[in-house]
C-alpha cells in the first residue's frame, strides 16, 4: 500500500488535494482510502454547535477559533486522542485490504503534532505550500465561520525540511490540480 500525508496551513489546499486524487483514482482505476485525523474534532465542533442551538447544516463548515480550542485541549486531556482514532481507522482499512494491491491511503489532514506517528506507519508527507496571505483568503472564500490562527500551538511547527514530497498551491485551481495529479503519477504503484 502506498500511504501519504497532506500537511499544510488551513486552506492550503488538503481538501481539494483530495478532491484531485479522487478525480486521479477514478480515472486511473486505483484505490483510494482516506482517513481524516480531524474527525473526532469534526464531531465535536457539531456538537457544540448542537448545544448551541444552532446545529450546522454543512459538515465541511469549519469553526477555525473553535477546531483550535478543541484540538489543544483533547489532547491536553489525552495527548494521543488523534493518534488513537487513526489507528484505529488505519487498521479498519487494511484489514479490508491486506495485500500491498496499489491502494493508495491518504491522511488528508496531518498537523506537525502527528508526524511522528504518521511516519512510524510509514506514510510519506506532503507538504502543501501556500502564502498565509492567499490560505486565510481561501477560507473566507469558502466560508469559515471563524479564521483559527494559523500560529496557533495546533497549526505551528510545519517545515518544508520534515516534508517528503512539496507541492505548491499559490497558482491557479488547474495548475494544483495538474501538480496533483503529476505527484500522484509519480509515486510506486
Amino acid at each position: 500500500m502506498i500511504r501519504i500525508a497532506l500537511a499544510g496551513l488551513p486552506g492550503a489546499g488538503k481538501g481539494t488535494f483530495t478532491a484531485a486524487a479522487r478525480r486521479w483514482a477514478a480515472e486511473r482505476d486505483r484505490r483510494l482510502e482516506t482517513i481524516t485525523l480531524a474527525t473526532p474534532l469534526y464531531r465535536a465542533q457539531a456538537a457544540v454547535y448542537e448545544i448551541a442551538g444552532r446545529p450546522l447544516d454543512d459538515e465541511s463548515v469549519q469553526d477555525g477559533e473553535l477546531l483550535n480550542f478543541l484540538g489543544a485541549h483533547l489532547r491536553k486531556i489525552n495527548p494521543s486522542v488523534l493518534e488513537e482514532h487513526f489507528l484505529l481507522e488505519l487498521k479498519r482499512i487494511s484489514s479490508q485490504h491486506p495485500h500491498s494491491d496499489g491502494t493508495l491511503i491518504m491522511c488528508t489532514d496531518a498537523r506537525p503534532a502527528d508526524f511522528g506517528y504518521l511516519r512510524q506507519e510509514l506514510f510519506q508527507l506532503v507538504l502543501i505550500d501556500v502564502d498565509p496571505e492567499t490560505s486565510r483568503r481561501r477560507r473566507v472564500l469558502r466560508g469559515d465561520l471563524s479564521l483559527g490562527a494559523t500560529n496557533h500551538p495546533t497549526e505551528t511547527g510545519l517545515r518544508s525540511s520534515d516534508a517528503d514530497l512539496i507541492i505548491d498551491n499559490n497558482g491557479s485551481l488547474e495548475d494544483f490540480d495538474a501538480a496533483v495529479w503529476n505527484l500522484l503519477d509519480g509515486l510506486p504503484t
